[in-house]
């Protein structure tokens, strides 16, 4: 987002003050996740203060989700002394959560932990589908948010393994937000091996262009704020 010249805009996040609102175990995993998407958003901009008040949300809910070894003091202090250091901010960051994803699979909670990779999924659409209307190039966030597809159709895939619970079901708006991917198509790029006779090593590379539709994007920022909506509701 930063790089397709987007600000930060402090508006679009989900307010910290209804952290203690969320009761049921759905609520606190998905909104774990939607909470570290506006960490990370906030460090890349490098909004210290929003940080640290993110940060805390985070802990209370992981901790209300048993996850009490991740955000540890000494995890807390090392996010506290690099917060005016974004690289080094969003790699602590990115281990805090993937350790968090880790003790959550060892104690067998892996539904938990992918109900937090759905919640970020959908803030971190949401924000930048709302960005996007703020920046008057927008065809590189245009590009970004194309580019969610590859993603979604993951993590349907780890979300149809899990049994919902609360009355949620994330998986059926996960898969309404994939039919209005599904209306453009994908192009494959075919694979292409470069070879390193110094270090004997072949690399293939390829990839998938997702092309995406003003239609589309305006129909997705539509559906993405109805359920992002749902998700944060106390």
């Amino acid at each position: 987002l930063q790089r397709a010249g987007a600000t930060y805009d402090k508006i679009v996040l989900s307010s910290n003050d209804n952290v203690s609102k969320y009761t049921s175990t759905t609520s606190k995993a998905l909104n774990l996740g939607v909470y570290g998407a506006d960490l990370s958003y906030s460090a890349v901009f490098n909004q210290s203060q929003e940080v640290m008040s993110y940060l805390a949300s985070s802990k209370k809910l992981a901790e209300e989700l048993g996850i009490t070894s991740s955000f540890s003091a000494s995890m807390m202090e090392r996010v506290e002394k690099n917060s005016g250091n974004k690289d080094s901010l969003l790699q602590i960051i990115s281990e805090l959560f993937l350790s968090s994803n880790e003790a959550l699979k060892e104690n067998d909670q892996s539904n938990i932990s992918v109900l937090v990779l759905a919640g970020g999924f959908v803030e971190g659409l949401y924000v930048g589908t709302q960005v996007a209307k703020t920046v008057k190039d927008n065809k590189a966030i245009y590009s970004r948010i194309g580019e969610f597809r590859g993603s979604l159709n993951n993590l349907i895939m780890l979300v149809s393994t899990v049994n919902g619970s609360d009355g949620y079901d994330i998986l059926a708006d996960l898969k309404s937000i994939k039919a209005i991917y599904d209306e453009s198509a994908v192009t494959e790029v075919k694979p292409t091996a470069t070879v390193d006779t110094t270090k004997k090593v072949m690399t293939i590379g390829g990839k998938s262009n997702y092309s995406i539709s003003k239609e589309q994007i305006e129909k997705i920022t539509n559906i993405v704020a109805t359920i992002r909506a749902k998700i944060i509701k106390p």
